[in-house]
C-alpha cells in the first residue's frame, strides 16, 4: 500500500472520528443527567446539517446570523423533546425499555418530517464558509474543513470538562443522574438539570452540523447512521467516560476507514461491529468502563 493512501485513510478516520465523537458526547450529557440515552442525537445533527444548507445556500443569510438561526432551532428542538417525551417518563419512573422506545420514536419523527420536507432532492453540498486552500502534512493534504471539524470536537470536550468540574450545574447534573431524589432532597430541581442536559446537547448537535455540513452535504438520511455511529462509539469506550467517548469515536473512525482501504468501502460499516464485538470479549465494560467513579 502507498504511504500516501495509508495516510489519507487516517486522516479520514480521524475526521470521521471527529463527527462520531460529538455525537457520542451528546449522548453523554443527557445520559450523566438523566441516565437516558437520547437516540434522537444524531437526527438532531442532521437538522443542523439541513438547516445550515436552508439559511447558507436557500435563504443566503450571512454566515452569524445562520450559525446562530441553526443553533437555537436545534437547540429548541432539542428542549421541545425533553419536555413532551422525556420529563414524563422521568416523572412517572418508567423502565429503560420506554424511554428506548420513546427517544427512538423522536429519532424517526425527525428524520419523516425532514425528509418530507427535503423531498426526494439528492444530496446537496454546502459551502464551505472557511478558506479554499488546504494544509499539506507531509504526503497528506488536509482542507481546513477536516481540520475544524476535530477541532471543534476539542473545543466542545474541553469545554464540556471544564463545565463538569468548576459549575455547580455541572456538579447538580452529575448528582441528579446518580439519584434522582436525593438530588432534589438537597434543593437540586431534577426538572432543570434535565432541561440544560437536552440544551446543551441541542448545542452540541446544531454546532455538530454546522461543522460537518459541508463534508457530508445536506442529505435527511444520515441522522440514524450518526445516532447508531455515537452509539458504537460509547460501547467501545465505555459509557459514562468523556474520555471513552472521545477514544471510542475516533478508534471507530479508524476503523472504518482502514476497513474501506483493505476490504472496500462496501461493507464499511461492519468495521465499527467487529471492533466492538472484538473488544466487548476482552474488556465487556469497555475501555475506560472499569474505571468509572462518580465525584458530586
Amino acid at each position: 500500500m502507498q504511504p500516501s493512501l495509508l495516510a489519507s485513510a487516517l486522516v479520514a478516520g480521524i475526521v470521521s472520528g471527529s463527527l462520531y465523537g460529538m455525537i457520542a458526547v451528546g449522548y453523554l450529557v443527557v445520559y450523566k443527567a438523566t441516565r437516558i440515552f437520547n437516540l434522537a442525537q444524531g437526527d438532531l445533527v442532521m437538522v443542523g446539517v439541513l438547516l445550515s444548507y436552508f439559511f447558507l445556500v436557500i435563504e443566503r443569510w450571512p454566515i452569524p446570523v445562520a450559525v446562530l438561526g441553526v443553533v437555537v432551532s436545534v437547540v429548541c428542538i432539542s428542549l421541545l423533546e425533553e419536555r413532551l417525551v422525556v420529563r414524563p417518563l422521568l416523572r412517572l419512573g418508567h423502565s429503560q425499555i420506554s424511554w428506548f422506545i420513546a427517544t427512538l420514536a423522536v429519532s424517526l419523527i425527525i428524520e419523516t418530517i425532514a425528509a418530507d420536507i427535503y423531498g426526494f432532492a439528492p444530496p446537496e453540498p454546502i459551502p464551505s464558509p472557511l478558506l479554499a486552500s488546504h494544509i499539506t502534512l507531509g504526503v497528506v493534504t488536509i482542507s481546513w474543513q477536516y481540520a475544524l471539524a476535530f477541532a471543534g470536537l476539542v473545543v466542545i470536550v474541553v469545554t464540556l470538562e471544564w463545565f463538569y468540574r468548576n459549575t455547580w450545574t455541572g456538579q447538580a447534573m452529575r448528582a441528579t443522574a446518580e439519584d434522582r431524589e436525593a438530588a432534589s432532597l438537597t434543593g437540586i430541581d431534577p426538572n432543570v438539570i434535565s432541561r440544560t442536559a437536552f440544551a446543551v446537547a441541542g448545542l452540541i448537535a446544531g454546532i455538530a452540523g454546522l461543522v460537518i455540513g459541508p463534508i457530508v452535504f445536506a442529505n435527511p438520511t444520515i441522522g440514524l447512521t450518526y445516532s447508531l455511529e455515537g452509539f458504537l462509539a460509547l460501547a467501545i469506550g465505555g459509557f459514562g467516560s468523556v474520555r471513552g467517548a472521545i477514544v471510542g469515536a475516533l478508534l471507530l473512525g479508524l476503523a472504518e476507514q482502514l476497513w474501506s482501504v483493505y476490504f472496500g468501502a462496501q461493507l464499511d460499516s461492519l468495521a465499527g461491529l467487529v471492533l466492538l464485538v472484538l473488544l466487548l470479549a476482552v474488556r465487556p465494560s469497555g475501555i475506560f468502563g472499569g474505571a468509572l467513579g462518580r465525584q458530586v
